[in-house]
Order: structure tokens, then sequence, then C-alpha cells
């Protein structure tokens, strides 16, 4: 008997997937004033500043792989939900400190992780070898496109 992915090519599965389980996070996060693309971003930023990382427009782009009208458009969300603040930075004026409010800090500490439900979810059913195996394959496809580019 055929397998379903003789019918499509693997791209359409990731993308569908991928569709799905931003709908999910969204769908999760709605109640926080975030969507799931703010919520990486504004996790990405907390974690930087705990680990005294300098965050910029320029190192958001780099690490997020995002464009930078892209990470304005996100840092102008957060920043008008009150979740970060922009201020000049102190040792060089030409770039600004983003820092993560109380508000960003109670999201953080309160909420149901809507990553890991949503992990859980598409790992539904498989056993704890199935799961690894399978960020094993994520992490070698993600590393096999990003190596693609890089040519």
């Amino acid at each position: 008997m055929p397998s379903v992915f003789d019918k499509y090519p693997y791209s359409l599965y990731i993308k569908v997937i991928a569709q799905r389980v931003k709908e999910i996070i969204d769908q999760l996060l709605k109640e926080h004033g975030l969507n799931s693309s703010q919520a990486i971003l504004l996790s990405h930023i907390h974690q930087s500043i705990e680990e005294n990382i300098e965050i910029n427009r320029k190192f958001l782009e780099q690490t997020m792989a995002l464009s930078g009208p892209s990470v304005t458009n996100l840092l102008n969300g957060l920043e008008k939900s009150g979740f970060i603040t922009r201020s000049s930075n102190h040792a060089d004026g030409r770039n600004l400190r983003i820092d993560v409010t109380a508000k960003a800090k109670q999201f953080f500490s309160g909420r149901s992780d809507a990553f890991t439900e949503s992990e859980e979810l598409i790992t539904q059913g498989m056993s704890d070898a199935e799961k690894a195996m399978f960020a094993s394959l994520l992490t070698r496809a993600f590393e096999n496109v990003e190596k693609q580019l890089l040519k």
C-alpha cells in the first residue's frame, strides 16, 4: 500500500503542520494579547537579557532569521502592548536598548506554556524514543536547509 507521502511532497506537510501549530499557539496566546511571532521574539529577548546579552534590532534580525522591518513591526507591537520598552543605549546612541516590562515578567511567570502545549499535541501518541528521534530528524532537516541557504 503506498504511503500518503508518495502523493504529496514533504514540504507540503511541513507547511500545513507549521500553519496549524501557529494557529493553535495563537489561540492559546490570544488571552495575553500576543501572537506566536511576538511570543517567540519576547521569549528570545527575555532569555537574552537573563544571559546578559546586549539586545538590539540587528542582533534580533540575525538570531531570529527575520528581516529588519519584520523585527521592527514585532517590536512595535510588543511595545504598544506594554511587554517591552525601548530607550537609547547609553553606550552607543545609535542603538536602542530593549527591556522587558513587569507585564512581560508576569506573562512568563503565570502563563500556561503555549509552546509546550503545542509540542505535546504534535507528539501525542509518540513514545519517548520516537519523540527523541523526531526532534533529531527535525534538527537535521533544519540544518540541511540552513546549509543550502548559505551556499
